[in-house]
């Protein structure tokens, strides 16, 4: 941060009074940019008018919280106008709950910063802007007791848990040369995620699952106080009725007080968040730290890296534009059925259903019920985005229903559609009820494939022991497609967008938009030209965002990727007419 920074503010202060601002919610935008453009150079995130919970219990709102990269509360901001006694404000807010731990109080002349409940820094704003500068970092550096607390149990998780895993794996294996009920529901769920995942699952994936299954229990319920989702969701109920045949009190008794300092930390954060984003963001961050903590190779393998808000919702916006301008619909139409292939937490659903008009809550309903539809493949995410889409549908409807379209299934191995949505054979044998949704969606005529497949198509060094599963009938349609029509003598194009995009390709009805985040080297690299071409013959239209961020052939800066990966990234979005 510089003081040119604060001059900014300054300048754009200056030209609001002079158009005769003189509101709190006129003058609030100048100091808004510029707290933004402090955080961005700290890697914090300004959120501006969310509600919290303080430690009693009260909801608050201010005008601003400076958000840590974990989503932590690191700071506020509240705004008052020039006409308030700023003193009598801060006293109002102190008494109506607000924090006092670092929060920043100004009216456009002088900002008053306070730490630990002490006023520690005054600036007056249109000085030369050394003063208010001096608060600013001062704002910035502060840590609250809170986000150490948080970060250190973190640290302490990621010593902890190996051990802890170590110690359920061999208690599983142990159970398995004794226990028969256990190797019956074991056997039992494994033929289930066989049919209905993919026939490669072994009894170790079953094993993993249940590990996971047992570390994130608490942290469901804490976050979205729904103690009873274990026992409702069909995929996690079925876990539950393998885990009673061998989890007693006893065993939980032992094992929960290794892990309750992490889950109890989560606790105290959560319990402060009010607003439904915000506690889908957080539960995002927290699968991330935990799963990268439980299987960092896993992690890497599936693109365990969520989709900034600000790129799901400019995807849903342009597409609901494109689509009415192609077919005259909204997504909301009736009609309309609607994709995410590669859900991971949710994401693009929820965004979805936040985007809807409140005031449309029958179509709302409808589309919910029957028009919206998510895959998952990790057990881990599954289980976030049957939360997050079920919450906001709740606050978006004031009632709860289940979300019932969402599947646990290996998208690419999901033929069963056949191509441009016909309906084939395949699972019409199975009745267990992940495999009655795979089958109900099968047979829907998608008209939107929209979301963020992963991106991790080969590890990054042939010794990491991590390469992706092969899919024998996606890699055919590549070949019969965008291999057949390059003219590259050497072209690689089997990475998991490539899949992705093969697959929604021929999944996608005779008319409707598939909308992905891609790797942008399909828009320029010479081993690509066949995929351009193969996009030429089978869509009429096509749409790209170039987010750049290549940081190996442009030489950028990680800064300048929006997923702070290596790999450039481009939003492309194809349309097909009938």
């Amino acid at each position: 941060m510089s003081v040119q920074l604060v001059r900014n503010y300054q300048r754009e202060l200056s030209k609001a009074k002079d158009l005769g601002v003189r509101n709190e919610m006129g003058l609030k935008r100048p100091f808004s940019n510029l707290l933004y453009a402090l955080c961005q150079t700290k890697n914090l995130t300004l959120v501006e008018e969310i509600s919290i919970k303080n430690p009693e219990g009260k909801t608050i709102r201010p005008d601003g919280i400076v958000k840590g990269v974990n989503r932590l509360d690191w700071g506020y901001w509240e705004e008052k106008d020039e006409v308030d006694d700023i003193e009598e404000e801060i006293k109002k807010k102190f008494a109506a709950g607000y924090p006092n731990d670092n929060i920043i109080f100004e009216d456009t002349n002088q900002a008053i910063l306070y730490q630990n409940g002490k006023r520690v820094a005054t600036a007056a704003m249109q000085d030369e802007g050394k003063d208010l500068y001096a608060l600013l970092q001062q704002f910035v550096s502060f840590e609250r007791p809170e986000y150490t607390e948080f970060r250190q149990a973190l640290e302490d998780f990621k010593v902890d848990i190996p051990p802890i895993i170590k110690e359920l794996r061999q208690l599983m294996d142990e159970e398995a040369k004794e226990n028969k009920e256990f190797v019956k529901a074991k056997t039992k769920f494994l033929k289930i995620c066989q049919d209905s995942i993919n026939p490669d699952i072994t009894p170790k994936d079953i094993r993993e699952m249940l590990v996971q299954h047992i570390l994130t229990q608490d942290i469901f319920n804490t976050i979205f106080d729904k103690a009873d989702f274990h026992r409702s969701n069909n995929i996690a109920s079925e876990l539950e009725n393998v885990l009673k045949t061998f989890f007693t009190k006893n065993i939980k008794e032992n094992f929960y007080p290794k892990i309750r300092n992490y889950y109890q930390v989560i606790k105290t954060v959560a319990a402060r968040i009010d607003d439904v984003r915000e506690k889908q963001t957080f539960l995002k961050v927290i699968y991330e730290d935990f799963y990268k903590a439980y299987n960092p190779k896993g992690a890497d393998r599936l693109g365990i890296v969520y989709t900034p808000n600000e790129i799901v919702r400019f995807m849903i916006e342009s597409t609901d534009h494109l689509f009415y301008e192609h077919f005259g619909k909204e997504l909301l139409s009736e009609g309309v059925e609607i994709l995410d292939p590669a859900t991971g937490t949710g994401t693009f659903i929820t965004d979805l259903i936040d985007y809807f008009p409140s005031s449309k809550k029958e179509q709302i309903r409808h589309k919910y019920q029957n028009e919206l539809h998510a895959n998952e493949v990790s057990i881990l995410p599954y289980y976030i985005a049957n939360l997050n889409i079920e919450y906001a549908y709740q606050q978006k409807t004031g009632e709860y229903k289940e979300f019932e379209n969402l599947v646990f299934v290996d998208t690419l191995d999901n033929m069963g559609f056949g191509f441009a949505g016909k309906q084939t054979g395949l699972f019409t044998s199975l009745s267990a009820e992940n495999l009655e949704r795979i089958q109900r969606q099968n047979k829907r005529k998608i008209s939107v494939i929209i979301g963020n497949p992963p991106y991790n198509a080969n590890q990054q060094n042939e010794n990491d022991n991590n390469k992706n599963r092969e899919y024998p009938a996606i890699a055919k349609r590549i070949k019969d497609t965008y291999i057949k029509e390059s003219t590259a003598q050497k072209t690689k194009q089997y990475d998991m967008y490539k899949r992705f995009i093969r697959w929604a390709s021929d999944r996608l009805g005779e008319s409707g938009i598939l909308a992905f985040v891609v790797n942008r080297s399909f828009i320029d690299k010479k081993q690509d030209d066949g995929f351009r071409k193969s996009i030429q013959k089978e869509f009429d239209y096509c749409y790209i965002t170039d987010l750049g961020g290549d940081l190996r052939s442009q030489g950028t800066d990680a800064l300048d990727n929006v997923f702070g990966i290596m790999v450039g990234v481009a939003v492309i979005f194809l349309v097909r007419k009938k």
